[in-house]
């Protein structure tokens, strides 16, 4: 269950399966670039950014399809009984606790925390629900997608190796989280990527990850907003 299976079309070292990672990449960093010179309130920036994020989905899709002439989705979905899936998201929410508490090491042993982005987020979604569903539900799908359902995958290929694709697109998750500002969404974001890939390595159930994702990102929001109010 846990091979890796290689087409034909797209073995180790082909152009074609290059060229989708760099695709990734590009993508992003343009999307990040272009945000950054957008002039608009930061409410509707935070709010239609949520659609380049499905883009890129939709772009990567076309290019697995048309030109690397495989699905988006490399590794096919194991079906797995309800009871499963319930307890993989309740095991995996469980571990974003842990990563949380050891992304907070660092703060603990005196190192300054800037969370200054995340409350100017807090502060624009507070109050607005269908927002932070929106928000947490666009992260936990096309996030996922991204990252886990393309990135890893490709990489695995690439590398011929498990280890190093879940430690590189991991630290191309965490990246994507850089404009935080803060060393511990950094820490947090890359022990969820190693966390969910090799998940996803071992049991081929991106749809249990994409659950989890969605839930850390609208219950943490919902807390903060509370705590904000409070």
């Amino acid at each position: 269950m846990n091979t890796l299976t290689i087409t034909n079309s797209n073995k180790p070292g082909n152009p074609v399966l290059f060229g989708g990672i760099i695709l990734t990449l590009g993508l992003l960093i343009l999307f990040d670039f272009s945000l950054s010179h957008v002039q608009m309130n930061y409410y509707d920036k935070l709010f239609y950014s949520r659609f380049i994020y499905w883009g890129i989905v939709v772009v990567l899709l076309f290019y697995a399809l048309k030109i690397e002439r495989q699905p988006l989705l490399l590794w096919k979905e194991e079906n797995n009984a309800i009871g499963f899936f319930l307890l993989s998201v309740f095991l995996l929410y469980l571990s974003s606790i842990g990563a949380a508490i050891v992304s907070a090491v660092p703060v603990l042993l005196g190192e300054h925390e800037n969370d200054a982005m995340m409350k100017k987020i807090v502060a624009i979604v507070t109050g607005h629900q269908a927002m932070i569903f929106f928000i947490a539900l666009t992260a936990g799908v096309t996030e996922e997608l991204i990252f886990r359902g393309y990135l890893l995958t490709r990489l695995s290929q690439w590398f011929k190796n498990n280890i190093a694709a879940v430690i590189v697109s991991s630290l191309l998750f965490a990246a994507l989280h850089y404009k935080y500002g803060s060393l511990r969404e950094l820490i947090f974001t890359f022990l969820i990527g190693v966390i969910f890939s090799i998940y996803y390595i071992k049991y081929r159930n991106i749809k249990a990850i994409i659950v989890t994702h969605f839930l850390i990102d609208y219950i943490n929001m919902n807390i903060a907003t509370h705590l904000k109010l409070k």
